[in-house]
């Protein structure tokens, strides 16, 4: 079977994170199946962290970037996203695998430059209601496509069937549910006889928390992903509006050590498991919003209810809606680990490809004969004479774009950020 492939870079921030190395791992067993049977050759030209950099204008082989990568040198970074920024450029799509603020910065500008953003970073769409608003609002002017699927739930598809919900014009009235792996593992581990500290620790050493488990232990993660999530059901949440109740309480004064914190909370926790176990019932933390009020918490639930007998990092939310309220329409599954996280990712870089290379396509039809062919496909770039009709295939070293200009054809090389005549 003959399949049109189009051609769409990424560029990989936070490759040696846990996710990072999963997400490079899967997409190196994928690559040859996505060409064959969904017509996409996604290709990893550059990837960096804070510590090192690596880049190849033909692609990076995911499963073996450990001798590819150079120290970082200044500007590196920048120059990189800046190319591929540029209107000559191939279609490309930016993976955000950070737990980054910095990283978060800067969605804005390259949804602005129409390029695709994939964040696992939840910090962008939870910070104040107008800046997740401008984010979706410039996404859509430009098309470009703004995937964060894997922020909420891992791979487990909850914003997209949110959304779905509101684009068919039913309103979502309230959420409830457990949303942060990390913690269910933690709370069924306490419920398995582990204390609160050895809980923590385990959960951390998987891959579950966030890298400061701190995030998880005040909710600061939860918050986060119940931000995305509200605001994807059509409420306007802001951070303020949330009422915590954080597991550890008072947090470590500076300089203690995290252990030695958690520790001192095992007793107290203790009590509170055998007490809920004695009434016939389980403690879960739960993360509600509704049209009135948001809050996360502490539960404790019948010992037969869907959310006691949830496994360890597994979540679970129920929607109402004006036409599910009872019963409400359950989501869950896996919500915590490297691997299943990256396979979310990855199918949030396979949708914002798939969005990118019918971008393209329409533009190439907009365009007509006359017009510039953007490169994306086999053919890595094609070049016309001005009549239309002398169609060639392009040298694979030049990227993405001819330009017809009179009866000479003006080549970009996006590699290298230069523009000559051919």
């Amino acid at each position: 079977m003959n399949v049109l492939t189009s051609r769409i870079d990424l560029i990989l921030i936070g490759a040696r994170g846990q996710v990072g190395r999963a997400l490079c791992h899967r997409l190196a067993r994928q690559q040859v199946r996505l060409r064959q049977v969904a017509g996409l050759d996604l290709r990893l030209v550059g990837t960096f962290d804070r510590r090192g950099f690596a880049a190849d204008p033909d692609g990076l082989d995911p499963s073996q970037l450990a001798g590819q990568w150079r120290p970082r040198s200044a500007g590196d970074a920048d120059h990189l996203l800046r190319c591929a920024s540029t209107k000559a450029a191939r279609p490309t799509v930016v993976i955000d695998c950070t737990a980054s603020d910095e990283i978060a910065d800067a969605y804005l500008a390259w949804l602005d430059a129409g390029l695709g953003v994939v964040g696992a970073n939840k910090r962008a769409n939870s910070r104040c209601l107008a800046s997740y608003q401008d984010l979706q609002r410039t996404a859509r002017e430009k098309s470009a496509p703004y995937r964060y699927e894997s922020t909420v739930g891992a791979a487990i598809p909850l914003l997209g069937p949110l959304r779905d919900l509101r684009l068919r014009g039913e309103r979502v009235r309230s959420l409830h549910g457990v949303l942060s792996g990390s913690l269910s593992y933690v709370f069924c581990r306490m419920h398995e006889g582990a204390c609160f500290s050895e809980a923590v620790a385990e959960a951390s050493r998987l891959g579950y928390t966030e890298p400061d488990p701190l995030e998880d232990l005040r909710a600061t993660d939860l918050l986060r992903k119940l931000l995305v999530i509200s605001r994807e059901a059509g409420f306007e949440t802001e951070p303020q509006d949330v009422h915590i109740e954080a597991l550890l309480d008072p947090c470590p004064a500076p300089g203690v050590p995290l252990g030695e914190a958690l520790r001192a909370a095992d007793a107290a926790w203790r009590l509170r498991i055998d007490a809920a176990i004695a009434r016939g019932e389980r403690l879960v933390v739960v993360a509600d919003v509704s049209e009135c009020a948001a809050s996360i918490g502490v539960h404790s639930v019948a010992a037969g209810s869907q959310f006691a007998n949830l496994r360890p990092g597994e979540n679970l939310i129920l929607v109402r809606t004006e036409l599910q309220e009872d019963p409400p329409l359950s989501l869950g599954g896996a919500g915590a680990g490297a691997e299943v996280t990256a396979a979310g990712v990855l199918s949030d870089v396979i949708g914002a490809a798939t969005q990118l290379a019918a971008r393209e396509a329409s533009a190439i039809r907009q365009q007509g004969p006359q017009g510039a062919l953007v490169a994306g496909s086999d053919v890595i770039a094609t070049r016309m004479s001005a009549r239309g009709d002398d169609l060639l295939a392009a040298d694979e070293n030049v990227l993405h774009q001819i330009a017809i200009t009179g009866k000479h054809e003006a080549v970009v090389d996006v590699g290298g950020c230069r523009a000559g005549e051919r």
